[in-house]
């Protein structure tokens, strides 16, 4: 396989859009508005690494530049591996691909449909993309929050407004009245004329 990104891009369009065209024809998933767009893919420590946008999903996703050394540490299609990205940790899901072989997928969005066409959903891939690759950004796996209260980081409790008390009801409500949610008017004392 050729590994170049130009080589990968146009191999997992080509491969996704066949996908489209046959295994996920007719699946109400898809948005009919989008595309197939790989970006990215450049060489990065030992994948390649992009977002690959489709009408039915948008994922970051590495490719092993090295296949077969991979193969050999490789656990079972599916299995959840959390790798550091220059961003931060992301939590990925092993894949293969017949005619294309291994990766492993984040999904960023499924499905499409908050789209409204292939210009919005490939400037958002492409954003994506450079937030991933910004060693600045804050993404945080999604067990963090779990992870920071079980090491006692609890977040701070939001202040509590000061809440006015109910007026109490009059002392002369019957059972009827209250169950109706009606409140008499209070008695008054006739003017004398």
């Amino acid at each position: 396989m050729d590994t170049t990104p130009e080589a990968l891009r146009n191999t997992l369009e080509a491969l996704y859009r066949e996908i489209g065209e046959t295994r996920m024809e007719g699946v109400p998933i898809l948005n009919k508005k989008l595309g197939v767009a790989a970006l990215g893919f450049e060489p990065w420590q030992d994948n390649a690494l992009g977002v690959l946008l489709t009408p039915w999903f948008m994922n970051l996703v590495l490719v092993p530049l090295d296949q077969e050394k991979f193969i050999e540490t490789a656990p079972e299609i599916g299995a959840k591996r959390l790798l550091n990205v220059p961003a931060g940790q992301v939590e990925f899901i092993l894949f293969f691909e017949e005619g294309f072989g291994w990766s492993l997928s984040c999904s960023l969005f499924s499905p499409m449909f908050e789209f409204a066409d292939h210009a919005a959903a490939l400037e958002t891939a492409q954003a994506a993309l450079e937030e991933i690759l910004n060693e600045g950004a804050e993404l945080e796996p999604p067990e963090q929050e779990m992870q920071d209260i079980w090491a006692g980081k609890l977040p701070e409790p939001a202040p509590v407004e000061e809440v006015e008390a109910p007026p109490e009801p009059p002392k002369d409500m019957d059972r009827r009245t209250f169950l109706r949610g009606t409140l008499r008017e209070p008695k008054t004392e006739e003017a004398e004329t």
